[in-house]
């Protein structure tokens, strides 16, 4: 058995332990076929359906994200809005959009899959007695439900869900609490972006390591901010702070 390291590392879970993209598309697809498909009275292109209703979730995200547009509505005007541009003729109710976004939510989990790199890096740190844990926004039992598909070696105690703390990315207040409830000197906070992760973990103290494989640009110069954009870096950087 190994002492504590005074060293712990958070993970982001969406996009950061596993492809969420990915996953949300194979539940958005099995949702559709399910409710809408057996009610279409024609062949629709379900990957152009899927395409027009991701074009929407993007459009009207910044709306939700600044709170111009409630969750429902964000939810409501991205289905609806996709089958007016494709032309479906279904009349959707909120029975409909209440049965689409349940059936979505309790699918994504069994379409979860780790990284491959993931299980390499969780071994790593585990082997080094470092801390580890989840700092993660959204409802308790879906993110739960996701990380029980990863099969982590992961306390539940260490794990961080907004909706179960009331306190969420991106204010730095989580990462705070976060840490007074570990014992460590260092901390580190690995996600995918920057406005909701690296930033307010930085501006709490921590370390942030951005995982950016899609290479999106940063102007900026921090030396409390690392950029992986393959698996190789992201493995290497973490190895520099574990040693």
């Amino acid at each position: 058995m190994c002492s504590m390291n005074n060293s712990a590392f958070f993970f982001d879970l969406d996009n950061t332990l596993f492809n969420y993209e990915a996953s949300f598309k194979k539940a958005s697809l099995f949702a559709f076929n399910s409710i809408f498909v057996p009610k279409l009275n024609q062949l629709v292109d379900v990957e152009k359906w899927f395409q027009c209703y991701k074009g929407f979730c993007d459009l009207y995200w910044t709306a939700y994200e600044n709170n111009r547009m409630t969750r429902e509505e964000y939810r409501r005007n991205r289905l609806i809005s996709s089958f007016i541009s494709m032309n479906l003729p279904i009349s959707i109710n909120d029975d409909m959009l209440l049965q689409f976004q349940y059936q979505v939510e309790k699918s994504i989990p069994s379409f979860v899959e780790p990284y491959p790199w993931i299980g390499k890096l969780w071994c790593k740190i585990s082997k080094s007695c470092c801390q580890v844990g989840i700092i993660s926004n959204g409802d308790s039992h879906l993110q739960r439900s996701k990380l029980e598909k990863l099969r982590l070696n992961l306390s539940t105690a260490a794990v961080y869900i907004s909706s179960e703390i009331s306190l969420s990315k991106p204010s730095p207040d989580i990462f705070t609490y976060a840490a007074n409830q570990t014992n460590a000197k260092y901390y580190y906070y690995c996600g995918d972006s920057l406005e909701f992760d690296i930033f307010p973990a930085v501006q709490a103290g921590w370390t942030g390591i951005w995982w950016n494989p899609e290479r999106r640009k940063f102007t900026g110069s921090d030396s409390r901010i690392q950029i992986c954009q393959t698996p190789e870096k992201l493995m290497n950087t973490f190895m520099k702070y574990i040693e």
